[in-house]
C-alpha cells in the first residue's frame, strides 16, 4: 500500500512539474520518506549495485541515527559501509543478522522509513 501511495505522490509531482532530475539520488530530508521510481525490493548482498541499493541506502539513513556513525552516501554501491549499516540495522530490529537484505529486512526498513525517529 505504501508503494502505491508513494507512486501516486511521485506521479502528482511529475504532473505538477515539481520534480527535478539528478544523476544520483540524495538522502531524504528529515521527515520526508525515501521515494524511488523503482519499487522492486530484490535480495541484495555486498557487491550489488543500482537503484535498489540506492533505495536501501536511503532507507538505512532514515532508520539509523546519523549521529551513530552509520550515515551512508547514496551511491548505489553495496560496499563495506552499507554492509556495516545493514548489520547494525538488523541487530537493532532483532532480526537475523546476516548482512543480506531480503523480505524481512526490507519490511523493517519500509516500516522505519515512514516512522518519526530512528530504529537505532
Amino acid at each position: 500500500m505504501r508503494k502505491i501511495i508513494t507512486g501516486l505522490a511521485v506521479a502528482g509531482l511529475v504532473l505538477a512539474g515539481g520534480v527535478s532530475t539528478a544523476t544520483t539520488a540524495s538522502a531524504a530530508s528529515a521527515g520526508q520518506p525515501c521515494s524511488y521510481l523503482s519499487t522492486a525490493e530484490p535480495l541484495l548482498r555486498a557487491g550489488a549495485t543500482g537503484d535498489a541499493v540506492r533505495a536501501l541506502q536511503c532507507e538505512l539513513n532514515r532508520s539509523i541515527d546519523p549521529d551513530s556513525g552509520y550515515g551512508l552516501s547514496i551511491d548505489g554501491v553495496f560496499g563495506q559501509a552499507t554492509l556495516r549499516a545493514v548489520y547494525r540495522f538488523q541487530q537493532c530490529v532483532n532480526i537475523q543478522v546476516d548482512g543480506e537484505v531480503g523480505p524481512q529486512t526490507w519490511s523493517k526498513l519500509d516500516y522505519w522509513n515512514v516512522q518519526p525517529g530512528y530504529a537505532c
